[in-house]
């Protein structure tokens, strides 16, 4: 999550009193837009994280990391 600075912190009550004035149909466009906001950061944060696993040579393992965990997960379910 981002820190809020200072600035940002003074714009909240600007953008806030914004928002509680909307039409519910203007409040929607708002949510729509914020929810691709926060799946543009997800994205890219996964987009790291796997940049990172390939650096690791995690991807490289998968498949026997893959088969490792099918292999526990019968043998903890066989009889």
């Amino acid at each position: 999550m981002i820190t809020a600075t200072a600035e940002t912190a003074s714009r909240l009550p600007s953008v806030v009193s914004r928002l509680q004035n909307l039409t519910p149909e203007d409040l929607e466009v708002v949510e729509r837009v914020l929810l691709q906001l926060e799946i543009n950061r997800t994205v890219s944060e996964l987009d790291d994280l796997s940049d990172d696993l390939r650096t690791n040579g995690v991807m490289k393992r998968l498949p026997e990391i893959i088969r490792s965990v099918r292999q526990r997960r019968s043998a903890s379910t066989e009889p």
